[in-house]
């Protein structure tokens, strides 16, 4: 719906230029052990993507889907202990260097093998700019902002968010570099009994080797994670490292971390 609504502004942007369907589609995959693993976290894993649905001249609508899932040993090695998604639609404005993006993101988070009796889920609406570093510093990578408020917070209460992030090669050789990432999330919410906060801040530190290609990246990493609500049903504060991989498609350099939920 947001989609369509977002088109008759789309459809008038550079009119004069032909447009393109489906001209990029890039894969987002990512697996992670958990450091002091426990029964609830013991691996994570995304897999999703991103597609340019339409683009026209310096303006694009574009679509962004990936699933996360939490692993455990509660009662087998592995297995699934939460599913959560995203979903975010939107679109993209060339601006020098960089994009601006309004963007509808929606989250739903499920555990698994048990009955859900209260929906966890929320949508946000907002506006993004990303860019790569500047030319001269010839270096990999890139940062981005955006904020966004709540249109829908179910059980959580969220109301606004605000989110930085920044990747950038440390020390390259032809195309395999260090890079250093960072990533910081900030969200108001509505105090609960079962979520008995007015903010809520998710961080992310990573450091590792990556091998980029022309419209991708391959990516080996240590991190650390601090993340909020790290339970479906509760405030739990979980602050863990992570050492893992990940593959990521992209069309241009731009801050390689997955959205936190």
């Amino acid at each position: 719906m947001s989609a369509l609504c977002m088109l008759p502004a789309f459809t008038n942007a550079q009119a004069s230029e032909g447009a393109r369907f489906l001209p990029f589609m890039g894969p987002q995959l990512e697996a992670a052990r958990y450091s002091s693993p426990n029964e609830d976290f013991a691996w994570v894993g995304w897999i999703g993507g991103h597609v340019d649905l339409v683009e026209k001249g310096r303006a694009s609508l574009y679509f962004a889907p990936n699933v996360e899932t939490i692993l455990g040993n509660r009662v087998r090695s592995f297995e699934a202990i939460q599913a959560n998604y995203s979903l975010e639609v939107g679109m993209r404005f060339d601006v020098g260097r960089g994009r601006v993006s309004p963007f509808f993101h929606h989250v739903s988070r499920h555990v698994q093998d048990r009955d859900k009796f209260q929906a966890v889920d929320w949508n946000f609406l907002g506006l993004k700019y990303d860019s790569p570093w500047p030319e001269k510093w010839n270096r990999k990578g890139g940062f981005s902002g955006s904020a966004a408020v709540a249109t829908l917070a179910s059980a959580v209460g969220y109301n606004w968010e605000a989110r930085a992030s920044a990747d950038i090669d440390v020390a390259r050789r032809d195309n395999r570099a260090l890079f250093f990432l960072g990533d910081v999330r900030v969200v108001g919410a509505s105090a609960s009994p079962n979520f008995p906060r007015e903010r809520v801040t998710d961080l992310r530190v990573e450091t590792g080797f990556r091998r980029w290609a022309e419209t991708s990246q391959l990516a080996l990493f240590v991190a650390y994670e601090r993340r909020s609500d790290a339970l479906i049903s509760t405030a739990l504060v979980s602050r863990r490292g992570l050492f893992g991989f990940r593959i990521r498609g992209q069309r241009r350099s731009s801050p390689a971390i997955l959205p936190l939920p």
